[in-house]
C-alpha cells in the first residue's frame, strides 16, 4: 500500500510542478492599466515621432538613438535618445527595429528619455497617430540643423598665379598650330 501511494506521489509531481510552474509564469508580465491614448499623452512630458537609428544595450535596458521628425507635446531635439526596459515583461519596449518609425511617450525633460509600453510609446502606425494626433494637434515638424556658412580660408604662402603664366600654354599651341598650317601649306604647293 505505502508502495503504491509512493508511485502515485512520484508520478503526480511532475504534473503538480507544471501546473506551479505554469501558474506562476504570469505574475512576472507587466501589468498596467489599459489606459487610452488622451490620457498617456497627459501623462507624457514629451510626445514625438521618431525614427531608429541604433540600439544599444545597456545593462538591463535599451538605449535607442533615434531621429525626431515631429514634436506633439514638449521639446525635443532632432537627434536624441530614448531608454526603455530590455523585458516586455517589465513593461519594457524590447528591442526596436532599426529604421522603422515610432511614437514617443515619454517621461523626463532631458536625454535619454524614458519610455515603456503603459506609457503609450509603440510603433507608429495609422491608428495610434490618429489617436496622437486627435489628442494633440498635428505637432511641428522637426527640421534638420543647417548646414554652416561657407567661409574662405587663405592658405599660407599660397600667392595667386599670375594670368601670364596661366597663358602662356595656351599662347605656346597656338604658335604650335599656325606653324604647322604653313609647313602643310608648303607641302601641298610642292
Amino acid at each position: 500500500m505505502l508502495k503504491t501511494v509512493v508511485r502515485v506521489l512520484i508520478a503526480a509531481f511532475p504534473a503538480m510542478s507544471g501546473l506551479v510552474l505554469a501558474t506562476s509564469a504570469p505574475a512576472f508580465a507587466c501589468k498596467c492599466r489599459a489606459a487610452d491614448i488622451e490620457k498617456q499623452t497627459k501623462g507624457a512630458d514629451v510626445v514625438f515621432l521618431a525614427t531608429v537609428d541604433s540600439v544599444t544595450e545597456v545593462g538591463r535596458k535599451f538605449e535607442y538613438s533615434v531621429t525626431a521628425t515631429r514634436a506633439y507635446k514638449g521639446t525635443v531635439d532632432r537627434e536624441t535618445t530614448v531608454s526603455s526596459n530590455r523585458a516586455t515583461a517589465a513593461c519594457g519596449l524590447g528591442e526596436l527595429k532599426v529604421g522603422s518609425d515610432y511614437a514617443f511617450l515619454v517621461s523626463g525633460d532631458t536625454p535619454p528619455y524614458a519610455a515603456s509600453s503603459c506609457g503609450g510609446s509603440g510603433p507608429a502606425n495609422a491608428g495610434r497617430m490618429e489617436q496622437v494626433e486627435a489628442a494633440l494637434g498635428a505637432g511641428e515638424a522637426i527640421e534638420p540643423p543647417a548646414p554652416p556658412a561657407p567661409t574662405m580660408t587663405k592658405v599660407e604662402g599660397a600667392d595667386p598665379t599670375a594670368v601670364s603664366r596661366l597663358a602662356a600654354p595656351g599662347g605656346a599651341l597656338v604658335l604650335v598650330g599656325f606653324l604647322g598650317l604653313l609647313v602643310v601649306g608648303r607641302l601641298a604647293r610642292r
